[in-house]
């Protein structure tokens, strides 16, 4: 088995270089080949990518064949992981084949390339990847055909977004003026591409992206009755809250405040001479020593991966958000990096700023960093490079539950942003599913975005992106669900132990960590 994931992930890595070493496309492994070479792109080609697709199947065969051998039950959690990665993947390339039709996918891959290469140890990487990017935008305007409307005005909207930025490291990077004048082509051809109306997977195949490729194994009533509950019961303590912090008057009878008004009352940190940077370099090295103390992390990986929080560098602002963690990859590791931008949107600075404390928690100790850290220090490599959508964020967001149920988030309006952020997210998952199965068009989804206080600019926004990864929205209320549900199960008045033996299992599938807790000694 070792031996297909091997040869599997080292010819992925040399025909997708940028998706393999980037986070940003859960269907492919984080990997590197063995010896990168800086001047190559991803090929997205029908060639290659027919190549790839056959190569998938074959091996999806083999770890079949293993399957049916009846593996030792250590084995059968790693069989089961690298098996959906194969098929996920095969699925994505030839069935969904996003590279024909999502200009943004080229996009992103450029800004992650040349980010990944100035970032490199190698000086001339950055020069050797910035020599060849005209060929790979020539070729990922050759691809697209049937773009939808949307997807082609997001594209155009992003073309200019990456124009500044290949701008930006123009001094730095000469060999950019060929990939400038390529971009330039790019656009052309976006504008006379052949476009369709609906931007929708068919039904069936969205079906199986929701259940098999994010990995929630939910059909659409099941995924409708979990968002139900989690709307029902944060909706209930967001009540509760607003009536417990901020009363008002209706005439002589006293009334709770809604509680949006409630959480836009709640005042915004105190800034230091460091400003954000400072604030949130602070929380985390707060929420780090806090999850030593409870025994969360081991303290040989806690001073040996440590996290670093950092500006947002102007040439990652064109292609992250407010906030973004990333490590390498790479055993053992070494470190990951919380960035955080020098600036946000007016509108959502305020919600960014008053929830600080619970985005380190999710970014860095004990969500991101603290899973990451830990799976690429597995002994085991199969389970270092493949991440999993519904593990990778549910894990992030109960990351968040954890430090309230460890006592870290006591404060007075903690209880009412950690309902509300909960809150979001399943309305996101809402929006995501409703605007797949057409039940929502953008209009109406930015206005359900709108009812959870993100402003209608922002909602706009949002609504039109979900479409671009179908179904990831639900990675986080139903990972975290599956996380509360296991944590129940087998971590009552053991967090510790239980923490520590998730986290030792790489993101596998729920299912069979089950059977991993069920035997393990917490």
């Amino acid at each position: 088995m070792e031996a297909i994931g091997y040869g599997a992930f080292e010819a992925l890595a040399r025909a997708f270089p940028v998706a393999c070493s980037s986070d940003e496309f859960y269907y492919f492994p984080q990997v590197r080949a063995a010896e990168p070479v800086w001047s190559a792109w991803d090929r997205f080609c029908p060639e290659t990518v027919a190549e790839v697709a056959e190569g998938l199947s074959a091996w999806e065969y083999e770890l079949e064949e293993i399957d049916r051998s009846r593996p030792a039950p250590e084995l059968q959690a790693d069989i089961n992981l690298l098996r959906g990665l194969v098929r996920t993947l095969r699925e994505q390339l030839s069935e969904v084949r996003g590279w024909e039709f999502q200009p943004s996918l080229y996009l992103t891959l450029a800004g992650i390339g040349l980010a990944e290469a100035m970032e490199a140890e190698d000086p001339a990487a950055k020069h050797e990847r910035a020599g060849n990017l005209h060929l790979f935008l020539d070729q990922a305007g050759r691809n697209l055909n049937g773009v939808p409307e949307l997807f082609r005005d997001i594209g155009l909207e992003m073309v200019r977004d990456t124009g500044q930025f290949f701008l930006l490291l123009k001094e730095r990077l000469p060999e950019l003026r060929t990939a400038i004048d390529a971009l330039d082509r790019f656009e052309q051809r976006l504008k006379s591409v052949s476009t369709r109306a609906d931007f929708r997977l068919p039904q069936e195949m969205a079906e199986r992206v929701f259940q098999s490729h994010i990995g929630c194994g939910l059909d659409l009533e099941q995924i409708g009755r979990v968002l139900d509950r989690e709307e029902s019961e944060m909706r209930q303590v967001l009540e509760q809250e607003a009536a417990r912090l901020g009363p008002g008057r209706a005439g002589t009878a006293t009334t709770p405040r809604p509680w949006l008004k409630v959480y836009g009352s709640i005042p915004g940190p105190s800034m230091g001479e460091g400003g954000a940077i400072g604030l949130f370099r602070n929380e985390v090295a707060a929420m780090g020593r806090h999850c030593l103390e409870q025994g969360l992390i081991q303290k040989e990986l806690f001073l040996s991966c440590p996290v670093s929080v950092e500006p947002m560098p102007d040439f990652l602002a064109a292609i992250r958000t407010g906030a973004s963690y990333s490590i390498p990859p790479r055993h053992p590791p070494r470190g990951g990096t919380f960035h955080v931008a020098r600036q946000v949107g007016a509108g959502a600075r305020a919600g960014f700023l008053r929830e600080y404390r619970m985005t380190c928690a999710h970014e860095a100790y004990p969500g991101h960093h603290l899973l990451d850290a830990s799976r690429w220090s597995l002994p085991q490599p199969l389970g270092r490079a493949i991440e999993r959508p519904i593990f990778y964020e549910g894990w992030a967001c109960f990351a968040e539950e954890i430090m309230r149920l460890t006592g870290y988030f006591s404060q007075r309006y903690d209880r009412l942003l950690l309902a509300r952020r909960r809150l979001t997210h399943a309305v996101r998952a809402r929006v995501d599913v409703g605007l797949q199965t057409g039940s929502m068009n953008i209009e109406e989804a930015a206005a359900c975005l709108q009812s959870t206080g993100i402003s209608g600019e922002r909602a706009l926004t949002l609504a039109r992106n979900y479409t671009l990864n179908p179904g990831y929205q639900l990675c986080y209320t139903l990972g975290l669900r599956r996380f509360l549900e296991l944590s129940e199960q087998y971590g009552r008045g053991r967090l510790a132990g239980f923490v520590r033996t998730v986290l030792g299992q790489g993101e596998i599938q729920f299912a069979d960590l089950a059977q991993v807790l069920g035997r393990s000694n917490i």
